[in-house]
């Protein structure tokens, strides 16, 4: 009579959980709804992911290299229908009617788009794959994060994300009022403390609800800080965020990130290599201080014609930190600034922020019930003339042109965008089951 030998110990039998309990906990964890502690990264998994890994997983065995072995040709021929209605069922570019552009860049576009079921408008953030393989510091999959979990006013809300062959997308709430550089552009003589000031402590709350997620933007400026319909602020653009450590640190040795008129002494010195290879959210408090600057000077404070002379400038800023007599700025917009283009260590943070002299009149409880210096003017709900002409697309080089070339088998290419897949609808039914 054959025996089975239990490889574990008793002890090990005594501290399983019942069954009951690991069924329980694995609905939760389908659900999304479980904490990850013990998970390795922090990983969630969700219905959502769960879809993206079916659907990527019948792309893959659809390759006619891989319809050759009878078991992948099964499983293809299995899930075919459902695939087809998954596909049908999500989001996708057929439901939306492009409207405009507002942005754009190597690999991006900021459409203003139609959906046209209902009508809504919304601006669609386009991003190229191909460019985002290619780029070793796009931190995408932060930008998705951040936009899905936040539910902040100061933060762009995200309705759907989904992705074909070629590109990913952000579908977001329209911003129609521009941007804070359009807007300092427009009113460059009028442009006083006062609209400084309400700005500036709007942007406060808005990278603090950043920073309360933890996340460090890294490329906070006028561009990134857009106006909604009533005239007040959110900060948008988090293909730069990075997520904070235990200890409130970023590690990223020699990632370039950000735009270099308003990056930190300590993270240009992290970009080049320096010794310290590390920094916190203070990073975030420079960028306002070089904002603030602009506002009441209409120049950046260390831009230097060249990004070398920029650098070495930012580096030195001690030396180079100069508050020009015409216009006159009062004493504390002069020590906002100062005490923002410090050291790291000196630089102020969120509370110090709201209890500065500069601040003493706003009543922080109420910004959004504020009005605002400026509440823009709208033909239509689709209306984009508060936003500056963007630039041309850049021709892509040979290199950013091809696709990737194909091997026979498993390619894999598409696995970096897993878990891409969001819709607002879908998660708020989830968190009501």
């Amino acid at each position: 009579m054959f025996k089975f030998k239990y490889q574990g110990s008793v002890k090990d039998l005594a501290s399983l959980d019942p069954m009951t309990s690991r069924c329980s906990r694995l609905n939760h964890l389908l659900q999304g709804k479980t904490s990850n502690h013990g998970l390795q990264g922090g990983v969630n998994v969700t219905r959502e992911e769960l879809l993206d890994a079916l659907l990527l997983l019948y792309q893959e065995c659809s390759s006619p290299d891989l319809m050759k072995i009878e078991y992948v040709a099964n499983f293809v021929n299995k899930y075919s229908e459902v695939v087809s209605e998954l596909h049908e069922l999500q989001p996708g570019l057929r439901d939306f009617e492009k409207r405009g552009v507002v942005g754009r860049g190597r690999f991006a576009e900021v459409q203003v788009v139609r959906e046209r079921s209902t009508g809504d408008v919304c601006a669609l953030k386009v991003m190229e794959k191909a460019g985002l393989r290619s780029k070793e510091n796009v931190f995408y999959e932060e930008e998705r994060k951040i936009l899905a979990l936040s539910c902040s006013p100061w933060i762009p809300r995200l309705l759907y994300a989904f992705q074909d062959q070629d590109n990913v997308y952000l579908a977001m709430d329209y911003l129609p009022g521009g941007d804070l550089m359009a807007l300092m552009n427009r009113y460059e003589e009028q442009f006083d403390e006062a609209m400084a000031q309400f700005y500036l402590a709007e942007l406060v709350e808005a990278i603090h609800a950043v920073h309360q997620m933890g996340f460090v933007h890294r490329d906070v400026k006028p561009e990134n800080v857009l106006i909604d319909r009533t005239g007040h602020i959110k900060l948008a653009d988090f293909g730069s965020a990075a997520k904070l450590t235990a200890n409130k640190k970023v590690f990223t040795p020699r990632a370039s990130v950000g735009t270099q008129d308003y990056l930190s002494p300590e993270v240009l010195g992290a970009m080049n290599g320096g010794s310290q290879c590390s920094y916190g959210l203070e990073c975030d408090w420079w960028s306002l201080g070089i904002i603030a600057y602009e506002m009441i000077y209409m120049k950046s404070p260390f831009t230097d014609g060249t990004a070398t002379k920029t650098a070495h400038n930012i580096m030195n800023f001690q030396r180079f930190l100069r508050f020009p007599q015409d216009p006159k700025a009062s004493k504390h917009f002069v020590d906002l600034v100062q005490s923002l283009l410090c050291g790291a260590q000196e630089r102020l943070g969120f509370e110090e922020l709201r209890c500065h002299p500069f601040f003493s009149t706003v009543d922080w409880n109420k910004l959004r019930q504020a009005l605002p210096p400026f509440v823009p003017t709208l033909r239509a709900e689709d209306d984009t003339s508060n936003f500056e002409e963007p630039p041309e697309k850049p021709r892509p080089r040979r290199a950013d042109a091809q696709r990737d070339p194909l091997r026979p088998g498993f390619q894999g290419q598409d696995l970096p965008f897993l878990g891409w897949f969001f819709s607002r609808a879908l998660t708020a039914l989830a968190k009501s089951e």
